[in-house]
């Protein structure tokens, strides 16, 4: 685990730095089962088209979009990834078609706890907990209850909850309201710098980054205050 400034660590007063706790969902504490390749190629055939970019690929769209699109509903969103990757390959596709068929082909059930994600949320117990994602409640409360984490947040923003999603600061806000916490001691937990860190950034909540695979963070994104190996690094964390 390092910190991502040159920051002075917190003078220890007695208490805790942090009282509230916001998870992402995707990529953070879970992952899907089937693979990117499965997925995109089933949705290809059901739009009748080759398959026509790779994960990397998708990767760089969603954060292009995330930085382009901070007043989005979950569907727009969705639909503008998949026109900006279509249209960087050179490919001509009808984009709420092939996010439905993206859709369908995912198995929302198919979902397993990500590493480190079991010891992230037993830390996390005596903390207020908020689940924000942009996933919408008709897929995204499936995953949760596939992995039995559907009880365990005291609040939960989904993407159809809200007019704008991440990283539109909306989802956050949300999240605070309910569970009437303010942002100073508040840490945002999340695999994304476009959305959860750059939403973080501007209500001034900190957060801590999961890098997926072998992201590494651009001089142009947004900057986390912790960048984590792993899920099971957050204990560290909420020990300083």
């Amino acid at each position: 685990m390092t910190t991502a400034s040159d920051e002075p660590a917190r003078v220890d007063s007695g208490e805790r730095s942090y009282e509230t706790l916001v998870f992402d969902l995707d990529r953070t504490l879970v992952e899907h089962d089937q693979s990117f390749a499965d997925v995109f190629e089933a949705a290809c055939a059901a739009c009748g088209i080759e398959p026509f970019c790779g994960p990397e690929a998708l990767d760089r769209a969603t954060r292009l979009v995330g930085r382009q699109s901070t007043g989005v509903d979950a569907e727009t969103f969705d639909r503008r990834v998949f026109e900006t990757v279509a249209a960087a390959a050179g490919v001509a596709i009808d984009s709420t078609e092939f996010a439905n068929a993206y859709d369908d082909a995912l198995d929302n059930g198919a979902v397993s706890l990500r590493p480190g994600a079991s010891a992230a949320l037993a830390a996390a117990e005596d903390y207020d907990t908020a689940l924000v994602t942009n996933g919408p409640e008709r897929t995204h409360a499936t995953k949760l209850e596939a992995v039995g984490i559907e009880d365990r947040f005291d609040a939960v923003v989904f993407g159809s909850d809200v007019a704008r999603v991440k990283p539109a600061v909306d989802p956050l806000e949300r999240a605070l309201e309910r569970l009437d916490s303010g942002p100073s001691r508040t840490l945002k937990v999340g695999d994304s710098l476009a959305k959860d860190v750059a939403s973080a950034n501007e209500l001034g909540i900190d957060s801590a980054w999961i890098p997926d695979g072998n992201r590494t963070r651009a001089s142009n994104d947004p900057e986390p205050t912790y960048v984590l190996s792993s899920l099971g690094d957050l204990p560290d964390v909420l020990s300083k």
